[in-house]
């Protein structure tokens, strides 16, 4: 249909659609070195604290793709305090968590087709449980903030999945 296959990592299958989500691993890998990863690192999918001292957590920058339902989704880190992020993983389970005040962080990940954005402040908003918590770029001049407030073009979505896919 769009002239591209694409295997995915997850589920091992190919695929001929144009993808809508790319994640990345933790970044602070590259950080840490492998041997010392198992003893300074404490991870699952949603958090992540190194040395007792930094706080991420994984959420979603969402983009707009205009006339199409689903928008272009990035899964990537921000940091958080430790006094959010332990407010949050004591709200985890609660069905109103979504009604909690966003939380400032820094983007802790790359995102190839708007680098550099390492570091742009964020705003993080938790979801009802079963979702990830939703970042808002607050750099408001950044081209991700523009894009995620003004949506894209399914030409800019592919143009994006194909780089990002090679």
């Amino acid at each position: 249909m769009f002239g591209i296959k694409w295997k995915c990592r997850h589920c091992g299958q190919a695929h001929d659609d144009m993808p809508v989500c790319f994640g990345i691993e933790a970044p602070w890998r590259a950080l840490v070195s492998e041997e010392m990863f198992q003893a300074r690192v404490e991870i699952s999918d949603s958090w992540c604290v190194v040395d007792d001292a930094h706080f991420f957590v994984r959420g979603h920058i969402e983009i707009p793709i205009i006339n199409h339902a689903t928008p272009l989704t990035f899964s990537v880190w921000s940091s958080l305090g430790e006094k959010n992020f332990n407010r949050r993983q004591d709200r985890w389970n609660d069905p109103d968590r979504g009604d909690d005040p966003p939380s400032f962080g820094w983007l802790c990940s790359p995102i190839r087709p708007y680098d550099p954005v390492l570091h742009l402040p964020l705003l993080v908003q938790d979801r009802e449980p079963g979702r990830v918590p939703l970042f808002m770029v607050t750099q408001m001049d950044h081209p991700l903030a523009t894009d995620q407030r003004n949506g894209i073009t399914r030409a800019q979505w592919h143009r994006m999945a194909r780089s990002l896919l090679h």
